[in-house]
């Protein structure tokens, strides 16, 4: 299952633990994770840019997974986006993408936006850290005249953050290898969607 919907139930499965630490006959039979209080559908996102300002930098992957909360099988949704910008070599060494795979295996940002929106529809949207990807898909919007996202959103980090309030690490990665995920694919935007 996929990390980011892992954290989607961190909330619900912390409230049915202090319910049953509440009453102690709970504990000798113990529950099922109820995710009715998940939609039907939703997309978990993360995006890969060529640097960290919105303002300057641009997208250069789009990764995304539509889960069905009541079943094991999702779509996925993922391109690379042709930059106008230079792709830095900091950038090259943490993603693994350079300007010639992005000229060989990507996209013009239209047309890998128009492809997102078509993905996303009006379904909520949850990203780790998403104030900072919202940034980014909005200045790419405006940009390319396409409109601006104004599905739902949730913050995996946030939500991290509230169910474990005293952690060292609140990377992606620390949260992954705690919880025995593999870091395959880390910093692709598919990769770590499924984390």
């Amino acid at each position: 299952m996929e990390f980011l919907l892992v954290l989607l139930t961190i909330a619900g499965i912390f409230w049915l633990w202090k319910q049953r630490a509440k009453s102690p006959e709970s504990a000798e039979h113990p529950q099922k994770s109820d995710l009715s209080m998940l939609p039907e559908q939703f997309i978990i996102y993360d995006l890969e840019t060529s640097g960290l300002n919105c303002d300057i930098h641009e997208i250069i992957e789009i990764g995304a997974i539509k889960v069905n909360r009541d079943s094991d099988l999702h779509v996925t949704f993922q391109t690379l986006i042709i930059p106008v910008g230079k792709i830095s070599a900091k950038i090259t060494q943490i993603t693994g993408l350079d300007r010639a795979v992005l000229k060989r295996d990507g996209i013009p940002a239209k047309e890998a936006l128009e492809s997102f929106i078509e993905f996303v529809g009006d379904l909520p949207m949850i990203a780790f850290n998403e104030q900072f990807d919202r940034g980014f898909l909005k200045n790419s919007c405006e940009k390319n005249d396409l409109p601006i996202f104004k599905n739902k959103t949730h913050c995996a980090l946030k939500m991290a953050r509230r169910a474990w309030p005293n952690r060292g690490s609140y990377k992606l990665s620390s949260l992954a290898k705690d919880g025995g995920l593999s870091l395959d694919g880390e910093h692709r935007a598919l990769g770590d969607c499924q984390r």
